[in-house]
């Protein structure tokens, strides 16, 4: 082994340390079915057939939620900024989310708190609120959807109506959150010793060289 080899291992063991604890991580959620599920569907006084959004409805909330970097030990309601979040298909980068989790001595979420909120545009968009809430393990998941919906009339020379129209789901049962499995932490200071060993070796084959 020559010393540009050396070089390049110590390199290269050093970012590893240093990036180890700085790894983008996903936590999955899956939250229990809704035990309420409501429809508000009241279309204006005289209408005769009524368009309904074919996304009209809320069901369970489950997804994952992708952050910079793996969740802490002992955390006590903290509040997180995902990179992504994706919950029931609800939540996209359009929606805007409030994070809080609180973790065991392994870094395993053992309570939290999120809220979903946001709009999708365009024909049969929407705008849906979504909220879990377990933190002192009391709570469960909620989410509500308003859209429009169209009302017809007859005659038919009467126009057709828009109005608003929306769909709500509750239980009072806190879903699952699943952590990933951590990898290997590097300690400080192996990673100081496993350099020290590099850099003697490097100053050992340098001194060999200079024998006559």
């Amino acid at each position: 082994m020559n010393a540009k080899i050396l070089g390049s291992a110590a390199v290269a063991f050093l970012a590893g340390a240093l990036s180890a604890n700085a790894q983008r991580t996903t936590y999955t959620y899956q939250g229990a079915a809704f035990t309420t599920v409501v429809s508000d569907i009241t279309p204006p006084a005289g209408s005769t057939s009524v368009n309904v959004p074919p996304n009209l409805g809320v069901g369970p909330l489950s997804g994952f939620i992708t952050l910079s970097a793996p969740l802490g030990d002992n955390l006590n309601n903290v509040t997180v900024t995902p990179v992504f979040v994706d919950i029931s298909s609800y939540a996209s980068p359009l929606f805007k989310g409030v994070f809080a989790f609180s973790t065991n001595g392994q870094g395993a979420i053992d309570g939290w708190s999120i809220l979903l909120d946001g709009t999708v545009f365009g024909p049969g968009g929407y705008t849906l609120t979504a909220s879990s809430s377990e933190i002192g393990s009391v709570g469960g998941d909620s989410a509500t959807m308003s859209t429009t919906c169209t009302a017809f009339f007859s005659p038919s020379l009467q126009p057709p109506q828009g109005f608003g129209c929306g769909a709500s789901g509750s239980n009072m049962k806190p879903g699952v959150w699943t952590s990933p499995t951590r990898a290997p932490e590097i300690d400080p200071a192996s990673a100081a010793s496993s350099l020290t060993l590099l850099l003697g070796g490097f100053a050992v084959m340098r001194g060999r060289r200079r024998q006559p």
